[in-house]
């Protein structure tokens, strides 16, 4: 995606650019299931207050759509995908429905829909 400041000097409004990129924000981890969890609303969300167990929901959102996830706490943040859903593990395969992915402290991770029922963790290094 281009930047707002790209995109507005090929004629788009700033309105137009700002909502084109998605949003920003910060949740608190919550709950230890997905039922219970925090829902993600914004495509670029820093996360604080994760213990190990609590953590956050993925949105149901359509294929190729990400959201961007860094987990700003010293404990590992559980990242749930949308119900009937799978996260990949990388070394392991495309996961299992409904499990929890493991996003570890202070990682950047892009999380993109593949289809209803898949998502991919991209980690940063």
């Amino acid at each position: 995606m281009a930047f707002v400041s790209e995109q507005m000097r090929g004629g788009t409004s700033a309105g137009q650019a700002k909502a084109m990129n998605g949003a920003a924000g910060s949740v608190a981890a919550l709950g230890t299931t997905a039922a219970n969890a925090a829902p993600i609303v914004a495509s670029i969300s820093i996360v604080t207050a994760a213990d190990g167990t609590k953590g956050v929901v993925l949105p149901s959102v359509g294929p190729g759509e990400s959201c961007t996830l860094f987990n700003n706490a010293a404990s590992t943040l559980k990242v749930w995908p949308p119900t009937g859903a799978a996260i990949t593990v990388n070394g392991t395969g495309l996961g299992t429905a409904d499990a929890a992915f493991s996003h570890l402290t202070y990682k950047c991770v892009i999380y993109t829909c593949q289809s209803a029922t898949q998502w991919f963790a991209n980690v940063s290094a």
